[in-house]
């Protein structure tokens, strides 16, 4: 009877991606329920024990959608979902309990354990074929609206031009990082970078070849730095970086880096390049209030500004230091 269904809805049948997990204990309903499945192309894996069913769940790509046999070999449909929800993480797969006994006591147990639809066996073809669709249409529903939160969190936190930090959060994550150094009795610095003149990019070229040399600037930032390095955009023209592990000396070295390698390469301007100078401030944490901190760093941006532009300041060095005075540390 159920083969008769598989062959008549595989003439019917629509086209999906989705991958299921089968874990039912009756092997021929199984044979059947999967066949009907791949006849409307969808990816089934069937398992025929409680405990298999459990780790595909609980693996690192778990299937779109799970059908339990509430009678599967321990643990049976209902304990897994009941474990399933004992996790703190969000539950990724949509879970429909199966039983031969589709009584009103079997699916009130289905529905207290945390499950998300129940169908009876053998499954009626068109019945399940509309609760795959109905299961479907909701995981990408949902799927949408986790994207959605993501971009809002994504651009609540970061510049929506160059993909950096902005302000707001890379402060919070510099004061995490503080914490972390006055801890662990560790070294961090912050290195105020103001493009100099950037306005004339602008004028000359227009605000829209201006933010192409911010987005190319800020990839090149990203290939200077260090993984758990910090870079956020303040400004217009004005980036902060949090340099955990670096005294004075070293950011400078850095700076200089970035001063050579990043800033006088050619940026694309239409059909025309341009180059890029900057000042740059730098102060060292030693565990202080990052916002006494970035004053320091400001001062000692505003000195290289009175010292001609195109230079590092250093707030806790004793005297100025100019390009051909940096010395190069161990690589960042």
């Amino acid at each position: 009877m159920i083969g008769e269904r598989v062959r008549a809805e595989a003439r019917t049948s629509g086209g999906t991606e989705t991958s299921i997990l089968l874990g039912c204990a009756d092997v021929r309903i199984a044979c059947a329920v999967k066949e009907l499945l791949a006849s409307w192309r969808y990816r089934a894996e069937a398992v025929g024990c409680g405990t298999e069913a459990l780790e595909r769940l609980e693996g690192d790509n778990p299937p779109g959608i799970a059908l339990l046999d509430m009678d599967l070999t321990a643990p049976g449909g209902v304990e897994i979902a009941w474990e399933l929800g004992r996790r703190p993480e969000p539950r990724r797969t949509w879970l429909v309990m199966m039983s031969a006994d589709p009584s009103l006591e079997r699916k009130r147990a289905a529905l207290e354990s945390g499950c998300d639809d129940f169908v009876a066996l053998p499954p009626d073809a068109l019945e399940l074929k509309l609760r795959l669709r109905v299961a479907d249409r909701v995981r990408g529903l949902l799927e949408q609206a986790r994207k959605h939160e993501a971009d809002v969190q994504f651009h609540a936190t970061h510049d929506g031009l160059t993909g950096l930090w902005n302000r707001e959060a890379l402060l919070s994550l510099i004061f995490q990082e503080t914490d972390r150094v006055q801890r662990m009795k560790t070294d961090l610095s912050l290195m105020l970078i103001d493009l100099d003149g950037f306005s004339r990019v602008n004028h000359e070229y227009g605000y829209e070849a201006g933010d192409g040399v911010l987005t190319g600037l800020a990839n090149r930032f990203r290939r200077q730095l260090r993984s758990y390095d910090l870079i956020g955009r303040c400004g217009e023209d004005e980036f902060l970086l949090a340099l955990p592990g670096c005294l004075g000396e070293c950011a400078l070295a850095l700076a200089e880096r970035i001063r050579t390698a990043v800033l006088t390469r050619p940026f694309a301007v239409g059909n025309d390049a341009t180059t890029l100078t900057a000042s740059f401030g730098i102060a060292v944490s030693r565990g202080r209030s990052p916002l006494v901190v970035l004053r320091e760093a400001e001062r000692a941006l505003a000195e290289a500004k009175q010292a001609g532009r195109n230079c590092a300041r250093c707030a806790e060095c004793a005297a100025a230091h100019s390009p051909e005075e940096l010395r190069i540390c161990a690589p960042l």
